[in-house]
């Protein structure tokens, strides 16, 4: 195994100019020209698996029945991994192509994943959707992505992730209310509406304050003319707004 020069031409180098952010969630990820980057369902391999440990469980140990059992549920579960591998390859492909700048909120995936058991004297609270939560954080490939970002990208930089989902892309208007539903980004002060995840991902954007990639045009025809694109396709600084000022850049990490 051997390092290949970032500048070596038969490597892809990334987009010239331009930054996008990526806002990373369950499922997928959004980055602030509006592109939604799905990680594949995993929902048929995931109920194979627990099908195959069950009945490892209950097989006597070093039979052939269990042996053959083993092989099939090591074969599901590097399907799987390559499944979220490819996913997370194309995606980081398609962003560095965007743009030559990533910018991503700086996460504690360790941390966020933590068991809620508790202890004995102290037990955890919803232990099992917890769980559930952690597996699902854990399969979006956030740490893969972060990887990927970061020898495919031409910088990759981190953002304090504090309030990016709450706080609209357009005024700066901050509160939780703001965020009626999952989806749904909705400002209480000038009324903006927007896909949650591309707000925040313009707010991840707006915090490393750099310029932001080109929108890529939508197909063609009425789709591709001037003014058919949302208007919060492109962060918009104002200038006195709390999420749009000059941001601090001392607890920013610049990463190449």
């Amino acid at each position: 195994m051997f390092e290949v020069p970032v500048d070596h031409p038969d490597v892809r180098q990334p987009a010239a100019e331009g930054a996008v952010g990526v806002d990373r969630n369950v499922g997928q990820a959004t980055d602030s020209t509006g592109a939604v980057h799905e990680i594949p369902d995993t929902t048929v391999e995931d109920a194979k698996i627990k099908r195959y440990q069950r009945r490892m469980a209950r097989q006597q140990k070093g039979s052939n029945r269990r042996r053959r059992t083993g092989g099939k549920l090591r074969k599901l579960q590097r399907r799987k991994a390559r499944r979220r591998d490819n996913a997370t390859h194309q995606i980081s492909r398609k962003v560095a192509d965007t743009a030559h700048t990533v910018v991503l909120e700086d996460l504690n995936t360790k941390a966020m994943t933590k068991s809620a058991k508790g202890t004995v004297e102290k037990p955890g609270r919803n232990v099992k959707q917890k769980a559930g939560l952690n597996r699902a954080i854990l399969a979006s490939g956030w740490g893969q992505l972060e990887r990927k970002f970061e020898y495919k990208a031409g910088e990759l930089r981190f953002v304090d992730p504090a309030y990016t989902s709450q706080a609209c892309s357009r005024c700066g208007h901050t509160a939780k209310s703001n965020r009626p539903s999952q989806a749904v980004f909705a400002c209480g002060a000038c009324g903006f509406r927007a896909n949650a995840d591309h707000n925040a991902a313009i707010n991840i954007l707006v915090q490393a304050g750099l310029p932001p990639a080109p929108v890529p045009a939508r197909g063609t025809g009425a789709a591709a003319r001037r003014g058919a694109l949302p208007p919060w396709s492109v962060a918009r600084p104002t200038t006195g707004t709390p999420a749009t000022r000059e941001p601090d850049m001392r607890g920013v990490h610049h990463r190449i």
